[in-house]
Order: C-alpha cells, then sequence, then structure tokens
C-alpha cells in the first residue's frame, strides 16, 4: 500500500515576471509550481516563461501550464479554483504578486472559496526587463473564508444555460423533471411520485432563490411560467462551473 504525500504547491499567474515567481517556490520547498500562462502569444511573456521554468527545474521543482485569458476575470478565477480544486489534498498556494490585476484579484478570491493560501512577493527593484527584479521578502495574507453557491444553484444555471444555446424555452416543470431526474439535493429523499409532486419545493429550494439573487427571470405566458437565465445568473455559472465539472 502507497501512502498518499501532501506536496507543496504554488499556483503563479505568469506576465513579465522571473524572480518573483521563482524565488518564493525555491525558498518554501515547492514540490511543483502551476504556472497560469497567458493563452495568446507573447513574446516577452514567452521569455519570461523559459527563464522560470529553467530556474525552478535547476531547483528540482516541477512544473505544469494552465492556459487562461489573464485579462478575463470570469475565467480567471475558473482556472485558478480549478486548478486548487484539483489538488485539494495539498498544501497550495496562490502568488498573486505576479500577472495582471485581474488574476491578483482573482486568485484571492479563489482562496476565500477554497482552502488555499494566498501570498504577495515584495519586489527588490522596479526595473523594466522584467517589470520587478530580486526579492525583498513574501507575505502571507489572510483569506476570509466565503461560502460558494451550492452544488443544485450552479447546476440549474448550467441547465437554462445548455437550453438557451439549444434555443428551448424552460418552463417550472421543465426544471422540476431535471431537479428529479438528477436527484438534486432539494429532492433527495423526498417519496414523491411525480415532478408536479416537488413544485413546491423547487420553488421554495430554486427558483425563489435564485430570483432573488437576480440570477434567472420567471415569465408567465400562455398560462405557463418560463424561466430565463439573466445576465448575473451566466456570470455566477462562469465564476463556479468547476464546481460541477
Amino acid at each position: 500500500m502507497t501512502l498518499s504525500t501532501t506536496r507543496r504547491i504554488h499556483i503563479a499567474p505568469l506576465g513579465y515576471e522571473i524572480d518573483r515567481i521563482s524565488q518564493p517556490a525555491i525558498e518554501h520547498d515547492a514540490d511543483e509550481v502551476i504556472l497560469v500562462v497567458p493563452s495568446d502569444d507573447d513574446e516577452r511573456s514567452d521569455e519570461c516563461l523559459k527563464q522560470v521554468k529553467e530556474e525552478l527545474s535547476e531547483n528540482g521543482i516541477g512544473v505544469t501550464e494552465e492556459q487562461c485569458d489573464i485579462f478575463d476575470p470570469d475565467e480567471s478565477i475558473q482556472t485558478i479554483s480549478a486548478v486548487i480544486r484539483k489538488h485539494s489534498r495539498d498544501d497550495v498556494k496562490v502568488n498573486i504578486a505576479t500577472g495582471t490585476k485581474i488574476t491578483a484579484i482573482s486568485g484571492m478570491l479563489a482562496c476565500m472559496l477554497t482552502n488555499a493560501e494566498p501570498y504577495y512577493v515584495r519586489a527588490e527593484d522596479y526595473g523594466e526587463q522584467p517589470v520587478r527584479e530580486g526579492v525583498e521578502d513574501v507575505v502571507g495574507l489572510p483569506a476570509y473564508p466565503i461560502d460558494p453557491p451550492k452544488e443544485h444553484f450552479v447546476k440549474v444555471l448550467d441547465f437554462l444555460k445548455r437550453s438557451a444555446e439549444e434555443e428551448k424555452d424552460v418552463k417550472i416543470q421543465d426544471i422540476n423533471a431535471f431537479v428529479r431526474e438528477n436527484d438534486l439535493e432539494p429532492v433527495q429523499d423526498i417519496d414523491r411520485s411525480g415532478d408536479s409532486e416537488i413544485y413546491d419545493i423547487v420553488g421554495e429550494e430554486i427558483i425563489d432563490p435564485l430570483k432573488e439573487r437576480n440570477h434567472v427571470n420567471v415569465i408567465p405566458k400562455g398560462g405557463s411560467k418560463y424561466v430565463a437565465l439573466r445576465e448575473e445568473g451566466e456570470r455566477t455559472l462562469e465564476f463556479c462551473r468547476y464546481l460541477i465539472e
């Protein structure tokens, strides 16, 4: 039998930094650094990536890459959160000093939604190539926890999004059927024979809360009620899609 070992994982968005990515990982004996790299071609960033990988490899630290639009808030937090969840059994730290302001905010939020630890790296000097040079200090930051949406909310939002993409209108009874067929939390262990029998539970436990949070609209039409995804609901879905993947 092989005993599992907690690994020290550092997540670092890549911009035009070298020292502020490699040095904290080296000094804190990281086992692996996961670089969140820009999805667009950038010659300067590519050169920094090459140097960072060389420094880490020379110190016996594994390096993997996750591509991401580091200027897109939704994609950034989704990417960082997914990496954290993938390493949920490890000691995960997130470098919020590198990359863009958007990845810094996304990294902090991802830590607040999970148990990862954010840190900031003070530079010794502010040069031009790379933007900042040397490391003066590594500062741990408090990440006050926040609760992500419950999984069944995200699954219903995803159902609405997929239906909209297929140009299908969704009635409340369609959501009832989806909730029952997928045995989502609000109707688990409920002994009710049909979709109409869970109408009140789905309304109170799912649709009403989503409506109150401006995630969905409920639209009466032709004697039926239709549910449509709003922009805020779509953003929440992209923000928290990692919960259902």
